[in-house]
């Protein structure tokens, strides 16, 4: 009897364990403060890069590309090019109101925007993602204000040598809003994705956006695509 009521318990423990391991796993705050702990050490005065933005704006008759060359050396920004050429004084105040406005892109950023990350469930390919409702104040700014209130994100989480990072960053709206008196958003998407470095810390890649409005009844839109190369 006492043998059979030990072999009867441990498949009984076994499962308990296995029902128990999912949930365990899917902590949202080991999870996130773990990543957000990272991040407070990514410090963008160490780091230095030539950003690639290619903008192309779309409208009833218009499609317009422009091409511009930006760097941050650890401590300021210059404008290197717009469409291979030198920016003209148009372009550098617009420049200096826009890298005024917008904090230095990296990974430290995930510290203060995975504050606000309220839930973690594993997507159709396994990997552990964190949501986010809606986005901190001042992660997301235009040329006429902070939209982060209408914007949403997701975390895509990925591992190295058992550490956790964020792979890849997905924003979208949560709602149709307006950017100013004129326009109405009523769609924007930004993707953004890191890779690990040499010294196997994640820095920000790539970045892709996708945004639709209408202003006065016309429909248009702009669609950016950033590359980041180190130095």
């Amino acid at each position: 009897m006492k043998t059979g009521l030990t072999l009867l318990v441990l498949p009984v423990l076994a499962s308990l364990l296995l029902a128990a391991a999912p949930a365990d796993e899917l902590r949202l705050e080991p999870l996130r403060e773990a990543i957000i702990s990272d991040a407070r050490t990514a410090d963008p005065a160490s780091i230095a890069f030539d950003r690639t933005t290619t903008a192309v704006r779309r409208g009833p008759g218009i499609k317009e590309k422009t091409v511009t060359v930006e760097r941050w050396d650890g401590k300021r920004w210059s404008l290197l090019s717009v469409n291979g050429k030198t920016p003209s004084a148009n372009h550098l105040k617009t420049f200096r109101k826009a890298t005024a406005a917008n904090p230095v892109p990296g990974y430290h950023r995930m510290a203060s925007l995975l504050a606000a990350a309220s839930n973690v469930t594993v997507d159709s390919d396994g990997r552990k993602t964190l949501t986010i409702p809606v986005l901190p104040a001042g992660t997301v700014r235009t040329d006429t204000g902070d939209i982060s209130s209408h914007l949403s994100g997701e975390a895509v989480i990925a591992s190295n040598d058992g550490k956790p990072y964020v792979a890849r960053l997905k924003v979208r709206a949560r709602e149709n809003f307006k950017l100013n008196l004129l326009i109405k958003v009523t769609n924007f998407e930004q993707i953004s994705d890191y890779r690990l470095g040499p010294d196997g810390r994640p820095r920000l890649a790539s970045q892709s956006a996708d945004s639709k409005g209408s202003m006065f009844g016309f429909v248009g839109g702009q669609t950016d695509e950033v590359v980041y190369a180190y130095r």
